[in-house]
């Protein structure tokens, strides 16, 4: 039986319904605008990942499927491992991809953030202890991309983890409780990927993520051109 699967999973706008909190999500020019970031950054850093043995889910609301269609038709097609699945099919979708493995590594990431271009081989490389249940990185880079400027940040409990489950206990309902979101993936048995200086994320800060731009006067950024191109050919 083959080891691990690895999933790295994305939200879209799978939040989103017509009469909730997050419902701008559905509407065109939401979505026209965050496919554009997704495009330009995170697609980039799931396509220059050395290692290619995964696969990429990207979640969104059922209701905005026409939306979502016609703004794919926009771009080039997108590679096999890399695609978009409406949440009333996502669980059954990594059932299905999952199926014959004996672990399953679930990747988190946002649709407007990246990975290191080593991450998925470093997942592949790495063998965690016995029990472990999450592999989470604590050190990364903050991309300023209206100033186009680079600061370091490292957080101990950061949106930048993997579970790790035993495939069968997972599709038979077993889930880690984060009662605080992924400030709580820290209380579980875990390991620190970014330990020696290595830096596994980058997020990004563009228009619209308004909770990310509060970080801006807080950091020490850099600007120098080529200081900033050297840490982006790392992740896009």
């Amino acid at each position: 039986m083959p080891n691990k699967k690895i999933i790295v999973g994305i939200e879209f706008n799978n939040r989103s319904k017509p009469n909730n909190r997050w419902k701008v999500g559905l509407t065109k020019s939401w979505i026209e605008y965050r496919m554009s970031i997704f495009m330009k950054y995170t697609l980039q850093s799931l396509k220059k990942q050395t290692h290619q043995n995964f696969t990429a889910l990207i979640r969104y609301a059922d209701e905005s499927e026409p939306l979502i269609r016609q703004t794919l038709a926009k771009y080039a097609p997108l590679p096999k491992n890399i695609r978009f699945v409406p949440e009333s099919l996502y669980l059954q979708t990594q059932k299905k991809l999952a199926d014959g493995y004996k672990l399953l590594y679930l990747v988190r990431l946002d649709c407007d953030d990246t990975y290191h271009k080593s991450f998925i081989r470093q997942l592949h490389n790495y063998k965690p202890k016995r029990g472990t249940r999450a592999l989470i990185n604590q050190k990364g880079y903050i991309y300023d991309s209206l100033r186009r400027r680079i600061a370091t940040v490292k957080k101990s409990s950061p949106p930048f983890y993997t579970f790790i489950y035993k495939t069968s206990e997972y599709f038979n309902g077993k889930r880690y409780a984060t009662p605080r979101g992924h400030s709580s993936v820290i209380q579980h048995k875990h390991e620190i990927l970014t330990k020696k200086g290595k830096r596994n994320y980058m997020v990004v800060v563009h228009e619209r993520n308004t909770l990310n731009q509060r970080l801006l006067s807080k950091k020490n950024f850099k600007s120098k051109p080529s200081k900033v191109k050297a840490v982006l050919k790392k992740f896009i």
